[in-house]
């Protein structure tokens, strides 16, 4: 993962930076999961040493769960108030997207080339 280590991402107003983190099996820190989204940190934690399938698969399921907090949808009140349900949710899209991903090989392809309004070069 060292070329994922250390990457920033912008989720809304937020920068969150990806980090590779092995678990910590004395607190509940990844100790059964491949990654976990800090809030207050602003950081997601990979577990290292993952097949590169499930470090993109991990990726996406982060970036869905700082999507879904940054956007308010688990606070009090909205649709993915309860953690179970958040995860649920996180992880069915991780799962179905990567599959997609896998799946469809132009998919990603035609989607940077659109938003970067035609061309191939990444402005990202």
């Amino acid at each position: 993962m060292s070329n994922l280590n250390n990457k920033k991402i912008k989720v809304g107003y937020s920068t969150i930076i990806i980090k590779e983190q092995s678990p910590e099996f004395y607190k509940d820190n990844m100790s059964d999961v491949y990654g976990q989204y800090l809030a207050r940190e602003s950081k997601i934690e990979i577990q290292p040493k993952l097949s590169d399938i499930d470090e993109a698969n991990t990726l996406i399921h982060e970036i869905l769960h700082a999507s879904i907090w940054i956007s308010s949808l688990s606070q009090s009140g909205q649709p993915l108030q309860h953690t179970n349900d958040e995860e649920v949710v996180v992880n069915s899209l991780s799962n179905k997207l990567t599959q997609i991903f896998i799946d469809n090989k132009w998919v990603l392809p035609y989607l940077v080339k659109k938003l970067n309004n035609g061309s191939t070069d990444s402005k990202w």
